[in-house]
């Protein structure tokens, strides 16, 4: 009976040792997205160009993209958690513009084929200032922006002011990337005796000319074995001169997602 109790002590033991060694979380779901904004493009030593609107010049409608994250928790002492995570934001589209102008494409009458290709990568440190009905963490993220602006010009296009280059197709693609530090905080309350809880996540940051900032609102209901549903709203802003040189973006994207979530 003795050594019964003695290897059921030991085993509640390392399970309980290994349950506070390390844990975690992992997500992996679909973002839809809707755009709104303007943005323009000026080559260097040229006149500015005007501010164009991404829904009715660029022709950006909703899309749909991917979000995944991953949480790593231990129980050491003054050593933050870690959170990985990566999105991806497009939009394409082709419209008909008048007086468009855009990098080397000044005052275009015509068609345009347009395309916005965004990864975000992020990698947050954080502490967990709550842990209980109501859990709270805080910290820091790094986040690498990597990302390409496209606009050609179609068949059947007049550049009034440049006229020797309308008989020829004219692409201007704009890429940049970047490190950006974010704060990062995340609030959940677990209601009680429900499996579903309640969270918002967010990271922010305003410097000179740059404010760029997420945020997701949602709600979660867990299954079993720590797999469960999470679905809610989503919404970037970035609006930005810093991006690249001559490159001015004011834009925001959101809208609904849902993910399949692992807590381990």
């Amino acid at each position: 009976m003795i050594k019964k109790l003695t290897l059921t002590a030991l085993l509640t033991a390392s399970t309980l040792y290994a349950d506070t060694i390390i844990g975690g979380e992992i997500s992996l779901g679909m973002y839809s997205h809707s755009p709104s904004g303007s943005a323009s493009y000026t080559l260097p030593f040229e006149l500015s160009n005007p501010a164009v609107d991404i829904e009715d010049d660029l022709g950006w409608d909703t899309e749909q993209d991917i979000i995944f994250k991953a949480y790593f928790e231990h129980p050491v002492p003054l050593f933050p958690n870690v959170k990985v995570a990566y999105s991806s934001l497009s939009h394409s589209g082709q419209g008909t513009v008048e007086g468009f102008s855009w990098g080397g494409i000044i005052g275009l009458n015509g068609e345009i084929d347009t395309s916005l290709d965004t990864q975000m990568y992020d990698l947050t440190l954080y502490y967990e200032l709550l842990d209980n009905v109501v859990e709270i963490d805080a910290g820091l993220t790094l986040r690498y922006l990597d990302g390409d602006i496209a606009v050609r010009t179609l068949a059947n296009f007049d550049l009034p002011l440049l006229p020797s280059l309308s008989a020829e197709l004219i692409n201007e693609s704009t890429n940049f990337d970047l490190w950006i530090p974010m704060l990062y905080g995340k609030a959940r309350f677990n209601i009680p005796s429900t499996d579903i809880s309640l969270q918002l996540e967010a990271n922010a940051i305003s410097y000179e000319e740059t404010t760029f900032y997420d945020y997701e609102l949602s709600v979660r209901y867990t299954l079993a074995m720590g797999l469960g549903l999470e679905g809610g709203y989503k919404s970037i802003h970035l609006d930005s001169e810093d991006l690249y040189d001559g490159l001015v973006l004011d834009m925001d994207s959101a809208g609904p997602y849902a993910a399949v979530v692992w807590n381990f």
